[in-house]
């Protein structure tokens, strides 16, 4: 909806980088395949892994958009993944408390 978006456009025509919806889809995908691997991974890499990908997650949105919509929308998700990196760095691995 919004007519100076980048994506709008690509939409309209414009040319889009070589793997620029590779790479966008692959960075709208690093928040929701987190979940399943916080079930799979070891703890120390989980950790890690999670507070990597909230970083990088922070930057694609803070420098990904403009307009009074989108400060909102930046806002939320920049709440959410400090959140995420708060819980992540305060995680304790249970297994080793029990030996």
């Amino acid at each position: 909806m919004d007519a100076t978006s980048p994506i709008r456009k690509v939409m309209n025509g414009a040319s889009m980088p070589a793997g620029g919806l590779i790479a966008g889809a692959i960075l709208m995908e690093t928040s929701i395949i987190m979940i399943v691997l916080s079930h799979l991974l070891p703890f120390k890499i989980n950790k890690w892994a999670n507070i990597a990908v909230a970083v990088i997650n922070i930057l694609a949105v803070v420098t990904g958009g403009h307009g009074t919509y989108y400060y909102i929308f930046v806002a939320v998700e920049v709440v959410a993944m400090l959140s995420i990196i708060w819980i992540a760095w305060k995680w304790k691995d249970k297994e080793s408390k029990s030996s």
